[in-house]
Parts: C-alpha cells; sequence; structure tokens
C-alpha cells in the first residue's frame, strides 16, 4: 500500500512535467514553421508577381509551378535570345536527368531581397540575372561529367530599376530514377530572412542536437551498466539526429565530405531507422518477444545496410524503400506480443501507461514518415521520427523512474526486514549470551562447594559446615533447574513474568554470603556482609540475589587476598535502600569507567554483558546503578531498590 501511494505522488509530479516539456516542443516546431508570417505563392506562367507584398515583413514560399525545360542545360544567354519558348516546356521531374528551371520575379524595385531553399536533386547551377549565384557539384548532361552534391543555398537577390529578377536552375540528376524538382523555396528582405532561418535552424539543431547529448548518455548508461536495451536507445537516439538531412549535411559533416558517403550514410540510416525503433520497442518486452522473429528481422536489416553501402546509388531508394516494407510484418507482430504481455500480466500500472505511449507515439510517426516521405519535401529531409523520438525518451525516461522508484521502495522493504532479521539474531544472541551468563552463576557456586566438600571429605576433616556445603549446592541446584524451566517456558512462547513482592534484606544477604564465600575463598578473598538489620525491599529476589553475585563476581576477579563487602542502608534515601559491593582491587582504569555499563564491552576478556545485565534489572526494578567510587584503593558499585512498590 505505501509503495502505491508513493508512486502516486511522484506521479503528480512527473506527469505535468512531462506534459510540459511535451508541450513545449510542439509550440518550438510550431512557431518556428510560421515565423515570419509564412505565405504560399503560386507562380503563373513562369512569372512570380510580388509588387502587392511587402517583403520586408513576409516571408513567401514560393511553389514549384516554374518553367521547366527536360534534358537541357539553358544558361541566360539562351533564354535572352529565345524569350520564354526556347523550346518547349516539359513536365516537371519524370525521368528528366537533366533539365533546367527557369522563374521570373517582379518585385519592388531596387530592393535587396534574400532566396533560401535546398539545392535540387542533386547537382545544381543558379543563375541570377544572368549571373552565376551558386553551384552545387557538376551539372552535366551525362552520368560521367555530372557529380553529384546537395546544400542549403542562401542566394543574395537585387530586383534592379525594372523590379525583375530572373532564376534559373540547371540541374543533373544521375543518382536515381526520379528526376530533380524545386524544393520549398522561401524568399524575403535579408533580415527577415535571417530569423526565418534561425527558426528553422533552432528546430533543427535542438531536435538533433538533443538526440545526440542523449546519444552519449544512453551509451554511458548501457557501458555502465552493461545493458542491451540501453545500447538500442542510443543507436536509436543517434540514428534519429542524422536523420535531418539539413543537421548532418550543413551543420555535423566537414564541407568537404564525400558526397557519396554522406548519401550512402542518410540512406542507411533511412532504411535502418523503423527497423532500429521496433528492436528498441521489442527489448522492452523481452520476456515476450521471441529471439526468432528478431533475428530474421536484424538479418534483413543487415542485408540490407550491406546493399546500400555496396549497389550503384540508382537502386538505393528501392532497397530502402523494401526495407520500410519489411518492417510491417515485424511491426504487427510487436503490437501482438505487447498487447499479449498486458494481458498475461493483468496489471496496467502508471509506467506501463508512459511506455505505451510512447511506443504508441514513436510507432505513429513511422507510420506518418512512410506516408508523407515522397509527398513532402521537409519530411524527406527532416523526417517525423526524430520529433516523436525525443517524445518517447520523455515518455520512457518517466517510466524508468517510476519503476527504479517502485524498486527502490522494495528494495528499501527488503533491506528493512533484512535489518530487522539482522536485530532479531543479534536479540538471539544476546538473549543466548545473558542465559549462559544467567546459568554460569549456579554452576559455578556448585562447582566451588563440591570442590570444598571433596576436599574436606577426602582429608577427612568432615566439620559441621559440610552439611551447609551440601545445602548450598542443593539449593543452587534447585535455582538452575528453575532458570532452565523458564527458559523452556520462554522458548515455547509462554507468558514470561517477573514476579515482584516484599524482600527481606537479612535473608538476600545471607544468601549472597553462602553461594559468593567459597567463590571468593579461590584469590584468598573474604565476604562481609553489613545491614542486615536494614527495611524489606519491593522487588524479585531471585533477580536481586542475582545482582549481588554478579556484582561480587567482578569484584572477586580483580581483587586479590583481599575483602568483599557487601551492604545495604536505608538511612540514605526515605524511599529506596541502597546496596553496595566494595572491594579492595586495583580499580577500574578510567579509559573504560564510560563504556563498562554497554553491552559486549569489556576490559578482561569476558562477555561485557553482566554489569550492564545488572544495570537492566535495577531499572526494571525503578532504581539506578553506578561506580560510586574506584581507584587504587578499590572499587565501589551502588544500586537503589524501592522499599515499597512504585507508583505507575
Amino acid at each position: 500500500m505505501q509503495t502505491e501511494k508513493e508512486r502516486d505522488r511522484h506521479l503528480r509530479w512527473q506527469v505535468p512535467v512531462v506534459i510540459v516539456l511535451l508541450a513545449a516542443l510542439l509550440a518550438q516546431l510550431f512557431f518556428a514553421r510560421i515565423s515570419g508570417h509564412l505565405r504560399v505563392t503560386i507562380p503563373v506562367d513562369g512569372v512570380l508577381d510580388l509588387t502587392e507584398i511587402d517583403l520586408s515583413q513576409e516571408v513567401v514560399n514560393i511553389q514549384n509551378s516554374w518553367d521547366f525545360y527536360p534534358g537541357v542545360l539553358y544558361t541566360p544567354e539562351d533564354f535572352a535570345l529565345g524569350g520564354r519558348d526556347l523550346l518547349h516546356l516539359g513536365e516537371k521531374g519524370g525521368e528528366a536527368r537533366c533539365g533546367t528551371y527557369r522563374l521570373v520575379i517582379r518585385a519592388r524595385p531596387e530592393q535587396y531581397y534574400t532566396l533560401c531553399s535546398y539545392s535540387v536533386d542533386y547537382s545544381t547551377r543558379v543563375f541570377v540575372n544572368g549571373v552565376e549565384a551558386a553551384n552545387y557539384g557538376v551539372v552535366a548532361d551525362n552520368a560521367e561529367e555530372s557529380v553529384p552534391r546537395i546544400g542549403y543555398m542562401t542566394i543574395p537577390l537585387w530586383s534592379g530599376e525594372m523590379g525583375e529578377i530572373e532564376i534559373i536552375y540547371q540541374f543533373s540528376n544521375f543518382v536515381h530514377k526520379d528526376g530533380g524538382f524545386i524544393q520549398p523555396t522561401y524568399l524575403s528582405a535579408p533580415q527577415n530572412m535571417e530569423v526565418f532561418k534561425a527558426g528553422n535552424d533552432l528546430v533543427s539543431l535542438s531536435l538533433s542536437g538533443g538526440l545526440l547529448v542523449l546519444f552519449l548518455y544512453f551509451l554511458l548508461c548501457a557501458a555502465l551498466q552493461r545493458r542491451g536495451g540501453f545500447l538500442l536507445l542510443a543507436v536509436c537516439c543517434l540514428m534519429m539526429a542524422l536523420r535531418d538531412q539539413n543537421f548532418l549535411v550543413i551543420h555535423l559533416l566537414p564541407p568537404d565530405t564525400s558526397w557519396y558517403f554522406a548519401y550512402r550514410l542518410f540512406m542507411i540510416v533511412t532504411a535502418l531507422l523503423p527497423g532500429m525503433v521496433l528492436l528498441l520497442l521489442g527489448s522492452l518486452y523481452p520476456s515476450t518477444v521471441r529471439t526468432g522473429p528478431t533475428l530474421v528481422y536484424g538479418t534483413a536489416m543487415g542485408l540490407a545496410a550491406v546493399l546500400i553501402a555496396t549497389l550503384p546509388t540508382i537502386w538505393l531508394v528501392m532497397v530502402c524503400t523494401i526495407a520500410w516494407v519489411c518492417a510491417l510484418p515485424y511491426l504487427a507482430y510487436l503490437v501482438w506480443c505487447m498487447v499479449r504481455y498486458y494481458l498475461r500480466q493483468k496489471a496496467f500500472r502508471t509506467a506501463d501507461a508512459l511506455t505505451v505511449c510512447g511506443a504508441a507515439v514513436l510507432i505513429l510517426s513511422i507510420l506518418l514518415e512512410a506516408v508523407y516521405v515522397n509527398n513532402s519535401s521537409s519530411v524527406s529531409h527532416n523526417g517525423i521520427m526524430p520529433a516523436g523520438m525525443l517524445i518517447f525518451d520523455l515518455l520512457i525516461a518517466a517510466s524508468i523512474s517510476l519503476r527504479a522508484r517502485a524498486q527502490e521502495a522494495a528494495l528499501a522493504e527488503s533491506r528493512s526486514r533484512s535489518e530487522l532479521l539482522e536485530r532479531m539474531n543479534a536479540m538471539n544472541l544476546d538473549f543466548l549470551h545473558q542465559v549462559a551468563h544467567e546459568l554460569k552463576t549456579p554452576l559455578t557456586v556448585i562447582s566451588g562447594y563440591a570442590q570444598l566438600t571433596r576436599m574436606q571429605m577426602s582429608t577427612g576433616h568432615v566439620t559441621s559446615e559440610t552439611p551447609e556445603n551440601l545445602r548450598t549446592i542443593r539449593d543452587e541446584a534447585l535455582r538452575l533447574a528453575d532458570m532452565v524451566n523458564k527458559l523452556m517456558d520462554y522458548s515455547h512462547g509462554l507468558e514470561r513474568e517477573l514476579l515482584l513482592g516484599t524482600v527481606g534484606v537479612k535473608p538476600l544477604l545471607e544468601n549472597v554470603r553462602a553461594i559468593c564465600t567459597p567463590m571468593c575463598l579461590k584469590n584468598g578473598n573474604r565476604v562481609e556482609i553489613r545491614g542486615e538489620n536494614c527495611t524489606d525491599v519491593y522487588g524479585s529476589g531471585e533477580m536481586l540475589l542475582q545482582i549481588l553475585i554478579n556484582l561480587v563476581v567482578n569484584a572477586n576477579r580483580h581483587t586479590k587476598n583481599g575483602v568483599i563487602s557487601v551492604s545495604a542502608s536505608d538511612g540514605e534515601h526515605p524511599e529506596h535502600v541502597v546496596f553496595r559491593v566494595e572491594d579492595t582491587g586495583d580499580g577500574i582504569d578510567a579509559d573504560l569507567l564510560p563504556r563498562i555499563f554497554e553491552k559486549g564491552f569489556s576490559g578482561d576478556g569476558g562477555s561485557g554483558l553482566g554489569l550492564a545485565i545488572c544495570r537492566e534489572v535495577v531499572e526494571a526494578h525503578g532504581g539506578v546503578l553506578e561506580v560510586e567510587r574506584t581507584g587504587p584503593e578499590g572499587t565501589v558499585f551502588a544500586f537503589t531498590v524501592p522499599r515499597r512498590e512504585l507508583e505507575p
């Protein structure tokens, strides 16, 4: 439930961010296309009248209705001699391998203008008012002499005193079967045209440049995480960036780059893009998409790349078209796999919705580009898929973020369970140490008195103390048996209660004397008891006895041939009795003193649990255990126990 709440909370800010980014992208594309108040104009009989249009405020898009002379390369001199009907006008495009386009513009006199357009596919020579203004490649009427090259033209124009501008395009196209045709041509005042070009360049550079940045990012992710999905994503981003011919030819490749290399590179990118995108989408569903169809389709893509790299350029468009057609069956298979995946999963989360939306946008961009690539020069040069890829990246990034957060939540929950198990394990170990420590004391008493009795009996010095020793052994054995029974009850999940009541101080101190005297004799220590007439206290006699025994055992460990005194005083506090265990040992090191009550800490190699257990039991009684004094003359431990039951 908590994970779902966190996912919904993150969704509330991630979805608006994605929407804002998508809106910004669409707004950028929209306003870049309409910058400069673009107006469509159509020439009539090879003449374009712009006298009524203020080109300082608007950009005109000149449609491809120029005079066209197929199969011949006319110069301005030819038109000057023969006029418009030098030969005959022909249909544009078609099978013409070379030809001439001519347009006469009537504008306001003595005005400067700028004409911008792509060169005619694939070799272009431009004349303006009888003067050569631009030359891309070598224009010729045969394939041997023609040298192809394309570029983005920016040509200055001057209307002169008559306000008339003659523009002549010569072209030759021996690259593929389709003839050359006029690309979208834009005309306006120089300063206005610069704004228009900057808007178009902004779209091209920001979109393709952003995809290149994403390519580097996903490539780094693939190298660090070693995941094929990131590698496919990086390759798709790179190919999408290169799909923009303006970005590839004008901004990315050096000016002296071989045209054949640039053209084949562009055709490989165009042919393989749908396949790479589909393979990327398939990598999002590895458990559903089978390896066989993917290998078959990948092999077909590889074959298409080899053919584009080796065949004559005249066949490249056909190979590219076949590659796109081959993508359709795999696309259908992929859609079927996605539907089957979600039907089997029986769950559709937010991350899944973002993934599906991204895939739908990307697939839609492929289909739109396939439909309009031959009908729109802008689509053929720039494509639609790069914009779809950028939207896909944004949606997939949001999906990955949601999945990562869900995994982090699951990991945190797993860590929490692991930490809980570790704490439980530590508590169990601590409990075992405490049990061992508790069991050790009666066993030590039993062992000590048994050894003493054995020595007395072996030497024949059986005295009146011998029955007392045996009685002490019996009492400690019974106490040990009671502890074992309680331990068994605890192990079976039974309720463990600390029974509190009135405890007589005199019998408590006498038990300490009887139990501890034999132990202390081993180190030559004498046990003294003071305060037998002290007021009774309220607590657990067994636990208080254990505290005093533990303190005496510690004192005996650090004292040789000395005195260990156990006392009780009821005159220091009105509501508590103060118990003290004093020794004449060497004291506690000042560096160790702050930590002696920490569990697991020991300055002499012990378990480090005795004093910690004593403090916990004293505090459970409502008292305080502390080191009252320590030094070369010895150490005094003091703790308080209430005389009566404390108010809750």
